[in-house]
């Protein structure tokens, strides 16, 4: 089925298991069955408007509106959209005193659905930094049972990690981005099972590997990629040990060498042999950096999941279309961003432990609510209203039918309802705007503000000693001005243990820049048709047609490898 985006005029097309699902996504209310309806907007349009609502990166200094504590939280003071709201820490939005029912209203039917969710939304208090149960990791967004963790987002189980996104169950690893199950990792991006490696990409169970790529089962690799079980291979060539370990150890710890290695690593990734896609012990399905995962179609960052489209970062899902940041088993989801063990969820965002929710936020332990906000333990509530079960699937299915005829129904939470400027969210990660384009698209933007760092001094990254061991001890105490921005930024005690640990030089460039720069190593969520340029074979890739890297399909890229 075709369509034309309602937002952005682009053409779309509905396939086949999207009807089905749509059919299979069924909210009953007494004896009458509610399907959600097919999308309106096109795949990044919806895209863009789910994930403008969450903040990974930005952190403020602020003070609780309920209590006046000190916090850090994803929350600005000012709100973009004017009004005050109200943001609490952990421990009070947890508070089993604090009973949201007490901001309840009836359901206005002379009124449009959204503006009423708009005014309890902002009504109701948010939790300052989206975590769970986390111990020593404040400056962490989007975390769960981490420890001693200091700037990742969306990340769980971690210990002893600095700086970057995706660290599922990983152990003392910095400035890494997607690392699952991996210890003492430095720059590495899309490495699972890994152990002390450095600047690796694309690869799995390593161990001690440097400057490489796509390398699986690998040891003591340097500046290789697309090798299978070897160990002590430089440049892709074997080595003796002894040789292989005394050309290593002269490049450990110098910034100098390490510029030298960097330049030489994006040279091979522009020479070596990329796979179309990055699909992993799957079947039937299509997007990227997908792992054991059954028809999976058009998913990103997709792991031990089944029969979902349309997903961006997803942990052991099923039955997920249009949904992000989805973890820990949650089933029949529908635009629906961040959640915990959920079942069938529509239109939602940040639900924990919960069930048979449509239009929620901030929602937990909870079943059988629509329109509400910030509840715990509740069922039965509309705009956050007690209601009996009788009353509720009676009042629900009116609501529905209003909202078809606003043409509110099958949408997700606009853009105005968002708390954060577009270049502070996801989207503005996942999709750019320029500041013209997000406000005149409805979005919201933020003036960046630059922090000041109280320190003894400041000194130009270009300034510091060339090696790790003439780093001295109070640089923990110096602002080190960004090579490239010309941004402040400090090195924290734990960090520098590491670098001296591992032999690494010290960062000249900002976290913020690093991290940008990590990023820039994976391709856009998005698929194109190009040839496979070993066979010609036609193949769906994350590469667009006119990049210059040889590409080939799965079969190819396989026989060149084994």
């Amino acid at each position: 089925m075709q369509k034309t985006c309602l937002r952005c005029q682009a053409p779309f097309a509905i396939a086949p298991d999207e009807e089905t699902f749509v059919q299979k996504m069924t909210f009953t209310f007494g004896e009458q069955a509610i399907h959600p309806p097919l999308p309106v907007f096109c795949p990044e349009c919806r895209l863009r408007i789910r994930t403008c609502h969450r903040n990974e990166r930005s952190f403020y200094k602020r003070s609780s509106t309920l209590s006046g504590k000190d916090m850090v939280s994803t929350f600005h003071e000012i709100p973009l959209w004017g009004k005050p709201d109200k943001v609490y820490t952990s421990d009070e939005f947890y508070d089993d005193k604090l009973d949201n029912t007490e901001l309840g209203r009836p359901y206005d039917f002379g009124k449009p659905f959204f503006p009423q969710f708009a005014a309890l939304h902002k009504d109701a208090p948010r939790l300052g930094m989206m975590i769970l149960q986390n111990e020593n990791s404040d400056f962490s967004a989007g975390t769960a049972y981490c420890k001693n963790c200091y700037l990742i987002n969306s990340s769980e189980y971690c210990e002893d990690c600095y700086y970057g996104k995706l660290y599922q169950s990983c152990k003392s690893s910095v400035d890494c981005s997607y690392l699952y199950n991996s210890e003492l990792c430095y720059e590495c991006f899309s490495v699972y099972d890994s152990y002390n490696c450095n600047h690796v990409s694309f690869s799995k169970n390593c161990r001690d590997c440097s400057w490489s790529l796509n390398l699986v089962g690998c040891s003591n690799c340097f500046l290789c990629s697309n090798l299978r079980q070897k160990e002590y291979h430089f440049e892709n060539k074997p080595l003796p040990r002894e040789e292989y370990e005394r050309k290593v150890r002269e490049v450990r710890g110098f910034h100098a060498r390490s510029e030298e290695l960097k330049r030489k690593l994006a040279a091979l990734r522009q020479t070596t042999i990329h796979r179309g896609s990055n699909i992993v012990n799957s079947e039937v399905c299509s997007g990227d950096y997908i792992e054991n995962s059954q028809r999976c179609l058009d998913c990103y960052d997709v792991n031990d999941s089944q029969d979902s489209r349309y997903v961006t970062v997803g942990v052991g899902v099923k039955d997920n279309y249009d949904c992000s940041n989805m973890y820990v088993k949650p089933e029949l989801a529908y635009e629906t961003l961040g959640t915990i063990e959920t079942y069938s969820t529509a239109y939602c965002l940040y639900v924990f432990h919960s069930q048979n929710l449509l239009y929620c936020e901030y929602c937990f332990n909870c079943h059988d609510c629509f329109g509400c906000v910030a509840l715990r333990h509740k069922q039965y509530c509309i705009l956050n209203k007690q209601y009996s079960k009788s009353e509720y699937e009676s009042l629900v299915p009116k609501i529905i039918e209003k909202m078809k005829r606003t043409e509110e129904w099958g949408k997700f939470f606009p853009p105005a309802l968002s708390a954060f400027g577009y270049n502070e969210s996801l989207a503005g990660e996942y999709l750019p705007l320029t500041k013209e384009e997000a406000l005149t698209r409805g979005f919201y933007w933020r003036d960046s503000e630059e922090k000041q760092l109280q320190v003894a001094k400041t000194i130009p990254a270009s300034r510091l000693p060339d090696f790790i061991d003439d780093i001295p001890d109070d640089i923990t105490n110096w602002a080190i001005e960004c090579d490239i921005t010309k941004r402040p930024f400090k090195v924290t005690k734990q960090e520098l243990d590491f670098y001296r640990k591992q032999r690494l030089p010290v960062p000249r460039l900002h976290p913020d820049v690093r991290y940008d720069l990590r990023l820039a190593l994976r391709n856009p969520r998005q698929l194109w048709l190009r040839p496979c340029m070993n066979c010609s074979k036609e193949m769906r890739t994350t590469y667009a047609p006119d990049r210059s890297e040889i590409v080939y399909c799965e079969e190819c890229y396989l026989a060149s490898v084994y």
